[in-house]
């Protein structure tokens, strides 16, 4: 049967699946101009990156996109590290503003690299963005993860830890953190948030921070209707209860807390009822607020252990819910 009389739909789902992790998508897109269209759109709807080295060359490109990105990934296999992954992801946002501005007719093409001017302020508009990769606590470059997510303002966030979920890490240290909630705090549309493979800025050590056991876990987020959190230390029960304590989150549904910890991981994993106990310590709420915080978080927050360990910590209990 002839390419030409195959059904553009067909045509496109067989290119998603050759397209998707392959090291060299060019190859596909040069069989021919239709597989080069179609492929094209598919690629820049869905950027995916595998390799440091494929998103810095993205980054340093100037030609607009074939079509506005839908979702971006990095996955980094192994957690390969580079200082500077947030900077060249800042470049890529970079990019999707520039080619959407030359596709609305705001600005010309320009053939020149690295031309993207500073008042390309407006936030890129995605269904996803998902990483899968380590951040390191000596990295001086941090600060690029608040300045590239907030070029973003995804409706669905996924930060993962690139080890196997049986193999406990911390991918995303505590000042990654800080900087990820102040980007966090700028996005307008997101409905879910996973998290996972992560230690929170901590006062509990009497460590200087602006996150203190009795501040809410997340910036008042209105359209948020799912938190997921996974394999975390240092996590204060009190900043769960305070975010669900705050008015304004009505669209909250589902707050679940998967191997989380209140200090380290040789710890007890942190129960429902510690949640329900943090609510009422809270000082900064009446009665009433908190009996309403209380059913809140009854009906929101799900306490969960997925993750055996051979020893240590509360290792009797079974896997399942944390009452």
């Amino acid at each position: 049967m002839s390419l030409s009389l195959v059904p553009t739909e067909l045509l496109q789902a067989i290119l998603v699946f050759a397209l998707d992790d392959n090291p060299c998508p060019c190859k596909i897109l040069c069989v021919n101009r239709r597989f080069f269209e179609l492929g094209q759109s598919l690629l820049h709807g869905r950027l995916h990156f595998y390799s440091i080295n494929q998103l810095s060359l993205f980054a340093a490109g100037s030609a607009p996109l074939a079509c506005a990105p839908r979702s971006v990934a990095i996955v980094l296999a192994g957690g390969s590290g580079d200082f500077e992954v947030f900077r060249h992801l800042m470049g890529v946002l970079k990019r999707c503003q520039h080619s959407r501005r030359i596709a609305s007719g705001e600005v010309k093409e320009s053939p020149e690299a690295h031309s993207f001017s500073d008042s390309e302020s407006a936030q890129v508009s995605l269904d996803s963005l998902s990483l899968r990769l380590h951040s390191h606590s000596s990295n001086p470059h941090l600060g690029y993860i608040y300045e590239a997510l907030s070029l973003a303002n995804p409706k669905t966030f996924v930060w993962r830890g690139p080890d196997p979920e049986h193999h406990f890490s911390t991918a995303i240290v505590p000042t990654a953190t800080y900087h990820l909630i102040c980007a966090i705090s700028t996005w307008t549309v997101i409905e879910h948030i996973t998290l996972t493979n992560m230690s929170f800025p901590s006062d509990e050590l009497g460590v200087n921070t602006p996150f203190s056991r009795d501040a809410p876990l997340l910036p008042p987020l209105p359209s948020l209707r799912t938190l997921y959190i996974g394999q975390a230390t240092l996590l204060p029960p009190s900043s769960v209860a305070a975010m669900l304590a705050r008015p304004g989150q009505d669209a909250l549904e589902c707050v679940r807390l998967v191997d989380t910890y209140r200090h380290s991981i040789w710890g007890n994993r942190i129960r429902l009822r510690d949640v329900e106990d943090a609510v009422g310590q809270l000082r900064t709420i009446g009665a009433e607020q908190r009996a309403e915080a209380l059913r809140r978080v009854r009906r929101v927050v799900s306490c969960e252990k997925k993750t055996e360990r051979t020893q240590g910590g509360d290792n009797g209990d079974v896997v399942g819910i944390l009452t």
